[in-house]
């Protein structure tokens, strides 16, 4: 199963707002990710973590958010179908 990793830096950087992450979530292709397994990284609050898993809930075949241990992240499941 191939593995991608979505960067929450590449939708939102800097200070990150619900209105402006929720426009740029929009327009972003998530059919990318479909029937893959896929890894969230990147500095922002857990509510723009959180929107992305729902969009990917059921798209996806595994879900895991990396979280930030100064080095390659750890991952943490958060859905697998």
């Amino acid at each position: 199963m191939e593995k991608v990793t979505l960067d929450l830096n590449d939708i939102a950087s800097g200070k990150v707002e619900l209105s402006s992450f929720k426009s740029k979530l929009d327009a972003l292709d998530l059919s990318t990710y479909q029937n893959k397994e896929v890894q969230v990284r990147g500095c922002a609050p857990t509510w723009a973590h959180l929107l992305v898993a729902g969009r990917l809930f059921g798209k996806v075949k595994r879900l895991e958010f990396l979280m930030d241990d100064g080095k390659e992240g750890v991952p943490v499941e958060v859905y697998n179908s």
